[in-house]
């Protein structure tokens, strides 16, 4: 799997190919983002399935993240993914607006299809939603799928509360959200 700077694809580019994007941090990478990146890799044989991430995890409480960036590429591969794209979160990067964002994508790579979790959210204070990104797409005659949020039990499957139950001790919950065993994640080594 080849993994590219934020900065090296803003000035590169993706070659030629068709890609199938997704994007998001990714914490843990939990049966609800397997579902994501799944989609995106089985997309079609024409398309080049492509991660979008960031390096470290601005939203996790106290910034401690489940799995450290090498630990996700790692599961990115395993799942099929060829293009990882990291994203450092700098400051002109955290001021930039959700669909400013998508466009500078569209700008610097041919993209065939995109996929996003029904419950994302990007830019600037958030502005751009998985609708708002549909609707961008759409506008450029490219398909984007929008996945509904997978659950364990009655809950929608986040990284939050893997962390939680983590915290807890719950690791059978935890085991159930991630798809595999807590050893694998960082955060549960450092508990230990």
């Amino acid at each position: 799997m080849q993994v590219i700077s934020w900065s090296q694809f803003l000035e590169e580019g993706l070659p030629g190919n068709s890609y199938a994007m997704t994007i998001g941090v990714f914490d843990g990478v939990h049966r609800g983002h397997q579902s994501l990146i799944n989609r995106v890799v089985s997309h079609s044989a024409d398309t080049v399935p492509v991660v979008i991430t960031f390096r470290g995890n601005y939203k996790a409480a106290e910034n401690i993240s489940i799995q450290s960036l090498q630990e996700r590429l790692e599961i990115f591969e395993q799942l099929g993914v060829k293009i990882t794209i990291v994203i450092d979160f700098t400051e002109s990067f955290c001021r930039m607006k959700g669909i400013e964002f998508f466009e500078i994508l569209l700008k610097r790579s041919n993209i065939g299809f995109f996929a996003v979790g029904s419950s994302f959210r990007c830019g600037c204070r958030l502005d751009t939603d998985a609708e708002a990104i549909r609707e961008f797409f759409a506008s450029h005659n490219i398909q984007t799928e929008t996945l509904d949020e997978v659950t364990e039990g009655t809950q929608p499957i986040s990284s939050s509360r893997i962390r939680a139950a983590i915290a807890s001790g719950d690791l059978q919950l935890a085991q159930a959200m991630l798809g595999r065993s807590v050893e694998t994640c960082g955060a549960f080594r450092e508990k230990c």
